[in-house]
């Protein structure tokens, strides 16, 4: 036990650069900032969830709280969960280290496993805690139903953990026998992530009761929520009981088979292909061509960078795809939108931009070059150039989504000239201001002392940062157009030229840097 607490102390510090925060006077200001948003993001989230409990009990279904919460928040944590959990387990960088210490197999993942159970028990807790609070000050329970409630949230994010991880053993297994590698196994991941999505479309009821229709989706995204719900001659307390034994015993044989090929699995996930093409051929390109060619080359091959920083813009094609082949109209009655052709041409352009903002792989870009940061910089390629690289690479997966995107609204939408104008304008110029920006922060705060991939593409400040940047930015024409009552094309145009001027501006500053 005392070497299990060791490995997982190891592994927080690896993942949370803590240390360098609480030593180094430079990475302070940048703890500070990030702390401040993750701080801010789990508070604002329990106040969301508080309401939406709240909202529960005041159309009478607070009884359906526990089983609400324990769904909505199993979901989250099994569709996180599938983005990094191959990351942690299988294949990280010290695992080389790891495996020369004299320490089970069954500790080393064991202490793997539990790391990544404390970032998804916070997820938990901002659902659980919250619901849990509203429900016990609405209705009278007795008190082994509370004490077993607020012991569940423990026992939560166990079974979507070990589904997630599940779903990337099979990644790595299926992919392991490929030449494309990375390209299988981001075909599989994007499949079960759309499975997990359908799963949550389907659970949808189209009954009258608001009573059946809660408990129709909640019991249709996560089943095991039953648990928490209270039946004729079935005390809730049992169900809760009953969850915290199921879900410890899942854990449990997960981790004693999984440790049993750990070894063979981690060998798997590290496995490159021993391929190499005889014919190709070596031209004199310039610079700029050589350095996008490379950061295209590095981004194809992170399997990590492409599920992350291209998401918005995966997501965006597929949803383009599902709108050309189903009339707007039927869409429109399934979301419960009446003028669905309106609403969808006005607000298109901001949709858009907003999966383009959330693909930003420009954040992580400098600090993906790590310690070999130093060929860059004694190359004799201009600091401009170098960005200008990394600034082409994230417009060309933009362009992507955004020439699919732009094609399919246009042809499904019945729009006007400025509402058209709107939907080619709004987009580039939220693509141009988030990757700008990105390159910006990143070259601000750059780190290249990482041990995994994962802590740059998801969680490192600037990655942070160009987030919540995008975020206010998709937020201020929705002001402008709720509050101030300007109406949104106008509302959009008007953003965009603030932007697009903030974008020149920030661009020059950072193209005119004599260092990187």
């Amino acid at each position: 036990m005392k070497k299990l607490w060791i490995l997982i102390r190891v592994q927080i510090y690896n993942f949370f650069p803590i240390n360098k925060i609480r030593y180094s006077e430079n990475n302070k200001s940048s703890g500070s900032i990030t702390s401040l948003g993750i701080t801010a993001l789990f508070v604002s989230s329990c106040i969301y969830n508080i309401m939406t409990a709240k909202t529960l009990a005041q159309v009478g279904q607070q009884e359906l709280i526990p089983a609400y919460m324990s769904a909505v928040s199993s979901f989250a944590i099994l569709f996180l969960t599938i983005f990094y959990s191959n990351e942690i387990l299988f294949g990280s960088r010290d695992m080389e280290v790891l495996l020369s210490l004299p320490v089970k197999g069954l500790d080393i993942i064991s202490s793997k496993f539990m790391f990544m159970y404390l970032l998804n028990f916070f997820i938990g807790l901002m659902f659980m805690l919250p619901g849990g609070i509203v429900w016990v000050g609405s209705e009278s329970l007795g008190a082994v139903d509370i004490i077993l409630f607020f012991l569940s949230i423990l026992f939560v994010p166990l079974i979507p953990m070990c589904i997630a991880s599940c779903m990337g053993i099979i990644i790595v297994v299926s992919s392991s026998f490929f030449k494309r590698k990375n390209i299988v196994a981001l075909i599989f991941s994007f499949a079960m992530i759309g499975s997990v999505g359908y799963m949550a479309v389907s659970a949808m009821g189209n009954e009258n009761s608001i009573g059946i229709i809660l408990a129709k989706q909640i019991t249709g995204l996560y089943p095991i929520s039953k648990l928490f719900m209270q039946y004729y001659n079935f005390p809730m307390y049992i169900g809760e009981g009953f969850f915290i034994f199921l879900s410890t015993a899942v854990f449990y044989i997960f981790i004693k088979i999984v440790s049993a090929k750990y070894g063979l699995l981690n060998t798997l996930a590290k496995t490159i292909p021993g391929y190499a093409d005889n014919k190709e051929t070596y031209n004199r390109k310039s610079l700029f061509v050589a350095l996008y060619k490379k950061e295209l080359g590095r981004f194809l091959s992170s399997y990590m960078e492409v599920l992350n920083a291209g998401f918005g813009v995966i997501l965006l094609c597929v949803f383009s795809i599902f709108l050309l082949f189903n009339p707007v109209e039927q869409i429109g009655r399934y979301v419960g939108i009446e003028n669905i052709n309106e609403y969808f041409s006005n607000l298109s352009p901001l949709f858009i931009a907003a999966m383009l903002v959330i693909s930003c792989p420009a954040a992580s870009a400098i600090s993906l070059e790590g310690k070999n940061i130093w060929i860059l910089q004694s190359s004799p390629a201009k600091v401009k150039t170098i960005l200008n690289s990394k600034i082409a690479l994230n417009l060309t997966l933009h362009m992507i989504g955004y020439i699919i995107s732009v094609f399919v609204f246009i042809l499904k939408l019945d729009m006007n000239f400025i509402q058209i104008f709107n939907l080619i304008i709004v987009p580039i110029c939220y693509s141009l201001f988030i990757t700008v920006t990105g390159v910006a922060l990143n070259k601000k705060y750059p780190n290249y002392e990482w041990e995994s991939e994962m802590i740059v593409v998801k969680q490192s400040m600037p990655v942070i940062l160009s987030g919540l940047t995008g975020i206010v930015a998709i937020i201020i024409p929705i002001f402008l157009y709720l509050v101030l009552k300007l109406p949104i094309t106008y509302a959009l145009q008007t953003v965009s030229v603030v932007l697009t001027i903030v974008t020149i501006v920030v661009y020059r500053k950072v193209s005119h840097s004599n260092y990187i």
